[in-house]
This record gives structure tokens, C-alpha cells and sequence, in this order.
């Protein structure tokens, strides 16, 4: 009897490891693939199964940290942030490190909770921008960037002073340059002259080279295309810019075919998109209008019938096509063209669209797209 215990333990102890490998293994491959809200949800099923083994194998709790973290990252990416809320809340139990703080903070600002995040942004800061650790550091810059609300605002000099700090003992660490980029390309005029040895001044070339080197790295090319975004809503001309603002185009297509199910990058990409055709059709350049505009429509037909597309992304890619519509028609015969082409595939998304704000949006179309409808309120999803 005594022999077939100890046999049937080493059998339960193995069955253990091999379960616990075989799970793992699964989170490790899923951290590494584009995120998606199917994954997310495989990943929160086997979660219940990881946690028996850790307790049946006297495991540390870190490793289910470590997975509350690799589920709390997909959900972020894939647009479920209450289930990316509360897998950061759980990895806090684990692991209250200045990191975790800053993702759930970010995470309760999608989700509209600005007083919540801004304590832990405060509280990132008040423990790290005076640490003696570079990762605490670099963390209460991220923390002093979200807490900014101007461009010269004492939250940016500060974080500069730190980022600039780390950047001359580490020139070449990529995380360090993308947030010097993120500070210089906020306010040129404030940091133009401050310039790091070793580091390039130019913020768009900067964010261009990171986000080539490191695609998997999405936030390089987050900020690069809400810096090109800017330039083209604010700058007339940009005849000294052309190869910047083509650059960033191609680089935003890269990352949509990588990262199809992400909310935050379909929404940057296509409003890019929207804003490059502006700035083509202030050129006059009509033919490659023509050629973008259809390459445009196509990316938005494909985007729009992605099943792990969620109800609130079709929403915001059907408000940006209903604003492009509004413009197109104001312009008048020159873009008579395109206001139709555009207007024909609302209307065809809209005939698949179950959403709640089905009747809406097909009110605004038949009204001729002259008023764009407010956006939606954000909730969690």
C-alpha cells in the first residue's frame, strides 16, 4: 500500500509539472503573438487550472503574477479594460512594482477613472523620481508624462531632467530615447537646444528608427503617429517635411497588418490616414489622393469585418468615416467622388453593425453627413 501511494504521488507530481509546463508555455506564447480578446479569454479560462497547480506544487505566487500580468497586458491591448483592471489589480497582490502601478493607471484612464489613476500616477512619482533605480526612474517619467496636462508644464521639465539623466549614462537603451523623443516632439521649442550627446534632436526621426527596429514595440509607433497627427493639423506647410510625413504613413500600415485588434492603433491609424489626404489635397496632389483614398477604403472594409473587432472600435472607425464624409461633402465637386465612395461603404458596414448606435449613425448618413454625432461615452468594455 505504501509503495502504490508513493508511486501514485510521483504520478500526480508529474502529471503537475507537465501541466504546469504545458500552461505556461501557452501564457509565453500568447505574450508574444498581437493581442486579441479571444486569446485574452482562453487565457482567463486557464487560469483557475494554473492556480491548482500552484497550490498543488507549493509554487511561488509570483509565477501567478506573472500570468494575472501577461493577461492584464493582452486585455489592454485587445480594448477589454475591465478585464485589464482586474488582472492589474491582481498583480498588484503580487507584485506592487512602479510598472504595475503605471499600467493599471493607464488602464483606469481609458476606462475614465482620472482621479483613481492620477494617485497612482502621483504615487510612481513620489517614490521614483528620486530613486536610486534607473527602472523607478524611468517609470516616474512615464508617470510625470501622464500627469501633464500642457506641453510647458513643470510635470514635462521635470520628467526631462530625469530622462535626460538617464540618457547620458545609457545612450543606446531604446525605452530611454523613445520617452526623450515623446518630450521633444511635445514642445520642440522648449527642448530644441537641449541637446544629449550621442541622441537624435529630430523627434519624428527618432520615433522612426525605434518603431523600425522594435515592432514589437507598438507604443514607439503610438507616438510617432500622434506626433505626425499633430504636425498635420497644425503646420501649412510641410514641403520640408514630405519624406517625414510618408514615412509615418507607410510605418502606420506596418503596424495596423500587426496589430489588427487593437483599438488604440486602428483609431491612431486611421485618423493619420484621414489627416494625410488633407494634406495631400492642400498639395493638389489629386492622383495620389485618388490612389490613398482607395487604399484608405480597402484597410477600413477589412478592419471593420474583423470578428475580433469589438462593437465600440466599429463605432469610432464609423464616426471618423461620418467626419471625413461631412468634409468631403462641404468641399464640394472636387471630392464629390470620394464623399460618394465613402458614403456607399458606411452605409454597407452599417447593414452588419448590431450596435446600439445603429439608428444614429444611419440617420446621420441620410442627413447628408453635415453634423458629425457626438462621440460616444466612455465605459468599460
Amino acid at each position: 500500500g505504501y509503495l502504490q501511494v508513493c508511486a501514485a504521488l510521483r504520478l500526480a507530481e508529474q502529471n503537475a509539472q507537465a501541466a504546469d509546463a504545458a500552461i505556461s508555455q501557452i501564457f509565453t506564447r500568447i505574450s508574444e503573438q498581437p493581442p486579441s480578446r479571444k486569446n485574452t479569454e482562453l487565457l482567463t479560462t486557464l487560469l483557475p487550472y494554473y492556480q491548482s497547480i500552484v497550490d498543488q506544487r507549493n509554487i511561488p505566487e509570483s509565477k501567478l503574477g506573472e500570468a494575472y500580468g501577461v493577461i492584464g497586458e493582452c486585455a489592454l491591448r485587445s480594448g477589454n479594460y475591465a478585464m485589464a483592471e482586474e488582472a492589474f489589480r491582481h498583480v498588484l497582490r503580487y507584485r506592487g512594482t512602479a510598472y504595475t502601478r503605471n499600467r493599471l493607471a493607464a488602464v483606469l484612464q481609458k476606462e475614465g477613472k482620472k482621479e483613481e489613476a492620477s494617485q497612482l500616477f502621483r504615487a510612481v512619482v513620489t517614490a521614483g523620481a528620486d530613486s536610486e533605480v534607473d527602472a523607478e526612474r524611468f517609470e516616474a517619467v512615464r508617470a510625470l508624462l501622464a500627469l501633464s496636462d500642457t506641453p510647458d508644464s513643470d510635470e514635462r521639465s521635470r520628467a526631462f531632467r530625469i530622462i535626460e539623466e538617464l540618457l547620458k549614462k545609457h545612450p543606446d537603451r531604446p525605452e530611454y530615447r523613445y520617452l526623450y523623443a515623446v518630450l521633444l516632439g511635445g514642445n520642440p521649442r522648449l527642448y530644441h537646444s537641449l541637446r544629449i550627446p550621442g541622441v537624435e534632436p529630430n523627434a519624428v526621426q527618432l520615433l522612426v528608427k525605434l518603431a523600425d527596429a522594435h515592432p514589437e514595440q507598438p507604443e514607439y509607433g503610438l507616438a510617432l503617429i500622434e506626433l505626425m497627427h499633430r504636425r498635420f493639423r497644425l503646420t501649412r506647410d510641410f514641403r520640408n517635411s514630405r519624406n517625414e510625413a510618408d514615412e509615418a504613413v507607410q510605418l502606420a500600415a506596418r503596424m495596423l497588418g500587426r496589430w489588427p485588434n487593437d483599438p488604440q492603433i486602428v483609431s491612431a491609424v486611421v485618423k493619420l490616414h484621414f489627416r494625410y489626404l488633407d494634406f495631400l489635397r492642400k498639395r493638389g496632389e489629386e492622383k495620389k489622393i485618388r490612389k490613398e483614398n482607395e487604399r484608405l477604403l480597402g484597410i477600413l472594409e477589412v478592419l471593420f469585418h474583423n470578428p475580433e473587432i469589438s462593437d465600440p472600435v466599429k463605432e469610432e472607425l464609423i464616426l471618423l468615416q461620418l467626419r471625413q464624409l461631412r468634409l468631403l461633402r462641404r468641399r464640394g465637386a472636387p471630392s464629390a467622388d470620394d464623399a460618394e465612395l465613402l458614403a456607399g461603404k458606411i452605409g454597407r458596414e452599417l447593414d452588419d453593425y448590431r450596435g446600439p448606435r445603429r439608428e444614429e449613425f444611419r440617420k446621420q448618413l441620410e442627413t447628408d453627413g453635415t453634423t458629425a454625432p457626438e462621440p460616444p461615452k466612455k465605459t468599460a468594455q
